[in-house]
C-alpha cells in the first residue's frame, strides 16, 4: 500500500464529513485512513462509523490521549510506504496526494515533506514553508520546519530511527518535539503548491490561549533538545521571537536580539544548515519584529532601530508613512 493517512479526531463532528469527502476525491487511489478518534464527547465517533468504505479503519481510543497519543497510535497502525497527516477540520485538494507521493518517491532522502496551506474562515492568507533542507533546518531551530497537518513522512525512516510522538509530550503543541527528533536523522523538503485548505476560526484563538502552559513546555523540552537549559528566561525569549508573545518592551527587543545571537550559534554546533540559511532565518524574524514593536512602544521601536544599526528604506518609508498617517488622524 502506497498511502495510510493518519486522521486523527477529537471533537470535529461538524467538519468530518467535508474533510473525509476531500480525502476520498483524492486523484491516487492506494491509500487507507487510518481515522483514530480520540474519546470524542461529541457525535464524531458516530460520524465516522456511519461512512461505509473499505478504505476507512476507525480506532476508537479508550481514554482521550491528546494530540501525541492519538498521532502515535495512527502511525503504529498505518500499513503504507507513507504516512499522510490529516486534521479532521482541513479540506485537502483533490491533487494533494499524488503531488506529495510524487514529490517523495522523487527525493528518496527526504523523511518528510509539506505543501502550502489556503487559508478560510476568518483568513485567506497563504502559509508557505522553506523549500531546500538547508532552509527547513534553520527554521526547525525557530518552530516547524514543514505543516504537521500538511505532512507527509517516509514510514520506513520512523521504523529505523524509532521516531515518533511520546506519551510523555505535553497534549498540544508537541509537533515541533516530533520534527526536531526527525531532523537528527534526516532530511525535509517542502513543495511550493498549495494543497491544503486550512480552516482559521474561533477555535485556533481559544486553543491557543488555553495551551500556553503546554506551550512552555514544548519550548522546555525543544530547547533541551537543542542542547540548551531551557530555562524560564530562555523559553520567553523563544516564544517572544517566534510571535507567540508579543515584544512590547526595550528589554523583550534586547532579550529577542540576544536569543536569536544564541540560536546562530546552535545552528553552528549542530551543523544542520548553513550559516548563510540561518542568517536569511534569522533576518526574517528580526524583520517581523519591527512591526510588532512599531505599534506597541516607541522605547521598543527605538531599541530595535539601535539594535538593527538602522532601518532598511523599506522599513523607514513604512514607518514614516505610518507616523505621517497618525499625525493627520487617519488612523
Amino acid at each position: 500500500m502506497k498511502v495510510s493517512v493518519a486522521l486523527t479526531v477529537y471533537n470535529k463532528a461538524p467538519f468530518l464529513n467535508e474533510v473525509l469527502e476531500s480525502i476520498f476525491a483524492q486523484s491516487l487511489g492506494d491509500y487507507e485512513i487510518v481515522a483514530v478518534d480520540d474519546k470524542s464527547t461529541d457525535e464524531s465517533l458516530q460520524v465516522l462509523r456511519s461512512i461505509r468504505d473499505p478504505r476507512l479503519r476507525i480506532i476508537a481510543l479508550p481514554e482521550n490521549l491528546g494530540h501525541p497519543g492519538a498521532t502515535q497510535t495512527a502511525f503504529e497502525q498505518s500499513r503504507g510506504e507513507y504516512i499522510i497527516r490529516c486534521d479532521a477540520d482541513d479540506r485537502s485538494r483533490p491533487d494533494r496526494f499524488a503531488k506529495q507521493v510524487a514529490f517523495m518517491d522523487a527525493h528518496p532522502e527526504i523523511g518528510m515533506s509539506g505543501g502550502a496551506l489556503q487559508l478560510f474562515g476568518d483568513s485567506e492568507d497563504v502559509w508557505s514553508s522553506p523549500l531546500d533542507n538547508d532552509a527547513c533546518q534553520a527554521q526547525a531551530l525557530f518552530r516547524n520546519p514543514v505543516p504537521d497537518c500538511a505532512s507527509i513522512i517516509r514510514r520506513s525512516m520512523l521504523l529505523e530511527h524509532d521516531v515518533g510522538f511520546r506519551s510523555a509530550w505535553p497534549r498540544v503543541s508537541a509537533d515541533w518535539l516530533f520534527m526536531l527528533d526527525v531532523a537528527k536523522v534526516s532530511r525535509f523538503g517542502n513543495i511550493p503548491d498549495i494543497i491544503l485548505d486550512y480552516r482559521r476560526g474561533e477555535q485556533n484563538i481559544s486553543a491557543l490561549s488555553r495551551s500556553m502552559e503546554a506551550r512552555r513546555k514544548v519550548i522546555h523540552l525543544g530547547l533541551q533538545r537543542l542542547g540548551l537549559e531551557g530555562s524560564p528566561e530562555q523559553v520567553e525569549a523563544h516564544l517572544t521571537t517566534i510571535g507567540t508573545i508579543q515584544a512590547k518592551t526595550p528589554e523583550q527587543v534586547r532579550a529577542v536580539h540576544a536569543w536569536l545571537e544564541t540560536l546562530e550559534r546552535v545552528n553552528m554546533t549542530l551543523g544542520r544548515s548553513s550559516a548563510e540559511a540561518f542568517r536569511k532565518m534569522k533576518a526574517v524574524f528580526w524583520r517581523r519584529l519591527f512591526f510588532t514593536v512599531e505599534a506597541a512602544d516607541r522605547k521598543a521601536l527605538w531599541a530595535y532601530i539601535k539594535l538593527s544599526g538602522g532601518l532598511p528604506r523599506d522599513l523607514a518609508q513604512y514607518l514614516l508613512k505610518v507616523r505621517t498617517s497618525s499625525l493627520l488622524g487617519r488612523q
